[in-house]
């Protein structure tokens, strides 16, 4: 097996070629509510990532109001950082200096944005293609169906 090591001819090794770089430039999460400044991770890793995703996406499964809340803090505590978890949590209880359950719902959702994740909404309701005087003329008003210019298809002996 060392002869395969070995450079044939006695020359010199060749340098190993220039290795791969996967590193990223992170940026900063950070977010303010009232006077308080929170931090994000910059980056969620792999595993923590996939169970931010899911906990945000099954919230939808449970009746219960408070299990639902339960769940958003569970989310926002895998991606704030020590500090600025427990300082959300804590507002999130203070009758002072409240955060309501609508500001927790924003920063989820920009929090999914800026991980790369398009947070899964109802499409908006489409039309039903009825003309709406208001608006104009339906765009399939008095139009006939295209004739085909292809011509019909042979059959052909296999």
């Amino acid at each position: 097996m060392t002869e395969l090591l070995t450079p044939p001819n006695g020359a010199a090794p060749a340098p190993p070629a220039a290795a791969r770089d996967f590193t990223k430039k992170r940026k900063r999460l950070d977010f303010t509510i009232d006077s308080d400044t929170f931090e994000a991770a910059p980056v969620i890793p792999g595993d923590v990532f996939a169970e931010f995703i899911t906990i945000y996406n099954s919230r939808g499964d449970v009746d219960d109001y408070q299990q639902t809340h339960d769940m958003l803090k569970h989310a926002l505590s895998l991606v704030l950082l020590p500090d600025s978890y427990e300082r959300f949590t804590a507002r999130l209880k203070d009758h002072a200096n409240p955060i309501d359950d609508d500001q927790m719902g924003e920063v989820l959702l920009w929090l999914l944005e800026e991980y790369g994740m398009r947070p899964t909404q109802p499409s908006q309701p489409s039309s039903d293609g009825s003309a709406n005087p208001e608006s104009g003329t339906s765009s399939t008003e008095n139009t006939q169906p295209a004739e085909s210019t292809s011509a019909p298809s042979q059959p052909t002996a296999s």
